[in-house]
């Protein structure tokens, strides 16, 4: 994935070395994911764009539905939002994404639903600069951090959390601020255990029961509205809310710490996803855990 990158940013900025940014790319969005043009082993598909992914991976229903012979490297542990399996890797594997050639390796094979989708882009691709994702008008673009400094415009408490690097954010919700893990990967609205909705009072007998689908296995959940959740500067209503049934897995990201350190990390309580960010032009410094929200024109 690092010769990728460094071929996007040779090439995508080239162009416009004065100003470090790209031009808006515009993607499509299907039930709450960022897709984008890819092609994978010569196949034409789409590739997901996910924050809350660790690393890169390729649909296995895309494998199978084009019988593509890939050469297989070992295998690693997944982990979904509802279970963790063992999960084959593939090496070696011609994309071409954003008209960049190059070979991708460490790609974990994992569930994705429709064969039409073939990879799910993750860390790699976000850490490396500052990228913006207008969500009202279906663009992306990226841009050098010597453009902007987005701890300086940070309207909204960001990290990086510690152990796994992915980006999580204070949000508040019943009167009480938690951290949630951002990602575009999720077409949720919050996604919570099942311990903090009841000590939040959130749980009611009349809520929705739902079938929530992981990378790994499949969840039954609950779903109901939050009547407000603050999300830096602004405040939205009946944003939906989902918690696992009874007898149900949600995977957490671990609080970490040390055995050198009496500092811990921050304690995330969940996700936060598409039905929120579905509102906000969202500028992320995924590496340095930087973000800044806004509500831009509708084009």
């Amino acid at each position: 994935m690092t010769r990728l990158i460094c071929f996007l940013i040779a090439v995508m900025v080239s162009g416009i070395a004065h100003a470090g940014v790209t031009p808006w790319i515009p993607f499509e969005l299907e039930n709450g994911h960022i897709k984008v043009p890819v092609t994978v082993a010569g196949v034409d598909s789409m590739a997901i764009l996910d924050t809350g992914a660790q690393s890169n991976a390729i649909n296995q229903n895309f494998i199978n539905r084009h019988k593509l012979d890939l050469a297989h490297r070992g295998n690693i542990k997944v982990q979904g939002v509802h279970d963790t399996e063992r999960r084959k890797l593939y090496s070696n594997v011609d994309v071409d994404l954003f008209g960049i050639k190059t070979k991708l390796n460490q790609l974990a094979g994992i569930n994705m639903g429709s064969s039409q989708n073939s990879l799910l882009i993750g860390a790699g691709f976000f850490s490396q600069f500052v990228v913006q994702i207008d969500y009202p008008n279906n663009r992306i673009r990226m841009v050098t951090r010597d453009v902007i400094n987005v701890a300086e415009h940070e309207n909204i408490k960001t990290q990086t959390h510690k152990g796994s690097g992915l980006p999580i954010v204070q949000a508040e919700m019943a009167g009480k601020k938690v951290w949630l893990l951002l990602d575009t990967g999720s077409n949720s609205g919050v996604l919570i255990g099942r311990r903090l909705a009841e000590g939040l009072d959130l749980i009611h007998p009349d809520d929705e029961q739902i079938t929530s689908r992981g990378v790994n296995a499949l969840s039954e959940m609950r779903a109901t509205r939050l009547a407000e959740f603050t999300f830096g500067p602004f405040v939205l209503s009946n944003v939906r809310l989902a918690y696992p049934e009874k007898g149900h897995k949600f995977s957490q990201l671990k609080q970490y710490a040390h055995t050198s350190s009496m500092i811990k990390g921050r304690k995330v309580r969940g996700i936060v996803g598409y039905d929120v960010l579905k509102h906000f032009l969202v500028t992320l410094d995924y590496a340095r855990g930087h973000m800044h929200i806004s509500v831009p024109e509708k084009h």
